[in-house]
């Protein structure tokens, strides 16, 4: 299959960034609605929030599936299954009952902004693809809209890590659960960052790229 041009690879994933940019645009447009109308919903709501949190399983104890009740082991026992790993860490999402409406406004409002963030990178990567399916990659603006996704990566990662890390902290002060140690501290994904510096090389190779285009244009 071609990379450029109708029919092309970037033509369909310009289609499935379209059609992910109207997703994201409605449920933005359906979270402020229901942001504006929080203060006429009755209080304690129960809200999901994502938090990251390190599991300390007791000595002596194989917890199992819900419904299928645990296993009581002696320490040489746990010892051995101890060696095949240990539930440490874990990122996932926890519910709140009987939240306050000011903490479930401060989550819409966090919620608006990465709908809103998704929603101009979805945007700045549609149009560069719309470039490539009409074989003008080498369009000046490219270079800007590829160094905007860059940098969008690599904020939002930081952004995410800061959310979740509130988050954690709210459950922390708020949410006990025996064996549950919530983690305060905020946790990067380097991945996620290294992946946003790998798309600003690419941004330059767009506009070392446009500069030759240019030339040759002159040239002809």
């Amino acid at each position: 299959m071609r990379a450029l041009g109708k029919g092309s690879i970037a033509f369909f994933i310009s289609i499935i960034v379209t059609f992910a940019d109207v997703g994201v645009a409605v449920a933005l447009a359906l979270t402020v609605v229901l942001t504006a109308l929080l203060p006429f919903v009755p209080a304690n709501l129960t809200v999901t929030v994502p938090v990251s949190f390190s599991v300390d399983t007791p000595v002596g104890v194989n917890l199992g599936r819900p419904d299928f009740g645990f296993q009581i082991l002696n320490a040489r026992a746990q010892a051995n299954q101890d060696r095949n790993g240990r539930l440490a860490s874990v990122d996932g999402s926890l519910r709140v009952p009987a939240a306050s409406k000011s903490f479930i406004a401060a989550n819409a409002v966090a919620f608006i902004v990465i709908l809103a963030f998704a929603l101009f990178v979805l945007r700045q990567l549609r149009t560069v693809l719309r470039s490539l399916a009409d074989r003008n990659p080498f369009v000046p603006e490219n270079a800007v809209r590829i160094r905007r996704i860059a940098l969008a990566v690599i904020a939002g990662e930081f952004a995410r890590a800061a959310i979740v890390w509130a988050e954690t902290g709210y459950a922390a002060t708020h949410v006990s659960i025996a064996g549950v140690a919530f983690n305060t501290w905020p946790h990067v994904s380097l991945m996620t960052v290294l992946l946003g510096f790998i798309i600003l090389v690419i941004a330059e190779v767009f506009r070392a790229g446009t500069r030759l285009d240019e030339e040759q244009s002159l040239t002809i």
